[in-house]
C-alpha cells in the first residue's frame, strides 16, 4: 500500500553492464531495490531499463548522482546516459541530482570514506538488504554489482532533510 503522505523516490545507479535502483517512501520505508541487466555497456537499453521502472513505481522524485558535480567520476558513456534521464523529465517526475557530497551526509550515519563503509551502515538501517551487500573487495578486483543498490539508495534517502531521520526507530533483527 503506497504511503501519500511521503513523496515515493526511485533513485538509480547505471554501471557498465546494467542498472541499480532503491525505491522508498519516506526515509523509513524500502519499497523495492534490485539490479537490472543489459548484458553490456548499452545506453539505449539502460534507458528502457529506467523507463520500466518509471512506469512500474511511479515515482513523485527521480534520483542520481550529478556526475558534473566534484568527486563524480563516471566515464563519457554514462555520463551521456545520465544526461539522457535528466532530459526526461516531465510532469509527473521531479528529477534531483544529487552529488556524492550529499550522499555522504544522509541522516544519523556517520560520515564513511568509503563506499564499502556506507553500504554496510546502509544494511544495518534497512535488515533486507543484508543478503545484497557485498564481500570485501581488493584493489585489483572490480566492483561488485550490487554496490549499485547502495549507492542508488544513498541517492534516494539524500532526498530527504537530515531532520526527518530524528524520528526513526532503530531497527533490529527479527
Amino acid at each position: 500500500m503506497r504511503n501519500q503522505s511521503a513523496p515515493r523516490v526511485l533513485a538509480v545507479d547505471p554501471f557498465s553492464r546494467g542498472v541499480g535502483f532503491a525505491v522508498v517512501e519516506g526515509p523509513a520505508r524500502l519499497v523495492d531495490w534490485g539490479i537490472r541487466t543489459t548484458g553490456r555497456a548499452d545506453n539505449a537499453k539502460a534507458l528502457h531499463v529506467i523507463a520500466k521502472l518509471i512506469d512500474r513505481f511511479r515515482p513523485d522524485v527521480l534520483a542520481f548522482e550529478d556526475w558534473d558535480s566534484d568527486g563524480s567520476r563516471r566515464c563519457g558513456r554514462v555520463q551521456t546516459l545520465l544526461d539522457r534521464i535528466a532530459a526526461t523529465e516531465g510532469p509527473r517526475v521531479l528529477v534531483r541530482l544529487i552529488t556524492r557530497r550529499q550522499i555522504r551526509a544522509i541522516g544519523p550515519l556517520p560520515q564513511t570514506s568509503t563506499k564499502r563503509g556506507r553500504a554496510c551502515l546502509l544494511a544495518e538501517r534497512f535488515l533486507e538488504l543484508q543478503p545484497f551487500l557485498p564481500p570485501s573487495r581488493k584493489p585489483w578486483m572490480p566492483e561488485d554489482d550490487r554496490m549499485a543498490i547502495f549507492d542508488a539508495l544513498g541517492f534516494a534517502l539524500a532526498c530527504f532533510p537530515k531532520k526527518t531521520w530524528e524520528d526513526l526507530p532503530e531497527q533490529t533483527p527479527p
